[in-house]
């Protein structure tokens, strides 16, 4: 059973994003911490904390330089709120291995659809049996937020029981720049696999953890074929998939060449 790891900032999407893109005009790293507090709606010391989180998570440094990844030129070059939003949550899973434990055992239906507060507290305290109940209820409170935050879940409260219920968005619906990026970046960045057999692409973690079935991820694929994103090979009984862009910075330059057309 996964050990889960505790949580103990949430991530302001709005002022994120707005740190991110931020960036595509200064790479200076204090300059960068700076404006990510001033924009902080929060308490110095808070600020300071999610703006520890967001270096962890999203940001690469060399020589005092934020270097301009093809993460943050996809987050400053599209129009499209909802595929920033979407794409800060797939970098946010990556990096949080509590988000990505938890997402996929919602995707294998270890957690249900619909779960309450204590069937969390419950899943949670079964996976961190090393940590201080104070802790285990830190991390509810901070992943349940997170995933309000991104549209996962929403919330309601049972009047009778008295009890919150957290119920999984059954119509997301990620954009198909969010999976391609996604999926470059698992097979790129970290798997290091750039021509991937069909089980294995459809088995891609991208796709547990923006919670997309079998059925959706092959409509998905059949759309990063046609648009010339994914290349698809048959011979005998072995199919496989090469992507046709050499890096994920290449497949930021096509993405944005096609936006701009």
């Amino acid at each position: 059973m996964d050990r889960i790891l505790p949580m103990s900032e949430r991530v302001p999407v709005d002022e994120t994003l707005q740190a991110l893109e931020y960036i595509k005009y200064e790479r200076n790293r204090e300059a960068v911490k700076q404006y990510f507090e001033d924009v902080m709606p929060f308490s110095e010391s808070t600020s300071i904390k999610y703006r520890r989180r967001l270096f962890e998570r999203y940001l690469v440094l060399e020589d005092r330089q934020v270097v301009y990844t093809p993460f943050l030129e996809l987050i400053s070059g599209i129009d499209s709120y909802q595929t920033k939003k979407e794409i800060l949550f797939y970098m946010t899973v990556v990096k949080t291995v509590t988000l990505q434990i938890v997402l996929k055992d919602i995707y294998k239906g270890l957690l249900n659809k619909s779960f309450t507060r204590t069937d969390l507290m419950d899943y949670l305290t079964l996976r961190m049996t090393e940590h201080k109940p104070s802790s285990v209820e830190k991390t509810l409170s901070v992943l349940t937020t997170i995933l309000k935050d991104f549209n996962i879940v929403s919330v309601k409260e049972d009047p009778i029981k008295y009890e919150t219920i957290f119920i999984v968005n059954e119509r997301l619906r990620p954009t198909n720049k969010t999976v391609a990026f996604s999926l470059y970046y698992e097979f790129f960045v970290i798997q290091d696999n750039r021509i991937p057999n069909t089980e294995r692409l459809h088995n891609a973690e991208s796709f547990k953890y923006l919670l997309i079935d079998r059925f959706l991820a092959d409509r998905y694929i059949k759309w990063l074929v046609a648009n010339n994103y994914l290349e698809f090979y048959k011979m005998g009984a072995n199919e496989q998939f090469q992507f046709t862009c050499s890096s994920l910075n290449d497949f930021v330059k096509k993405v944005m060449a096609n936006v701009e057309a």
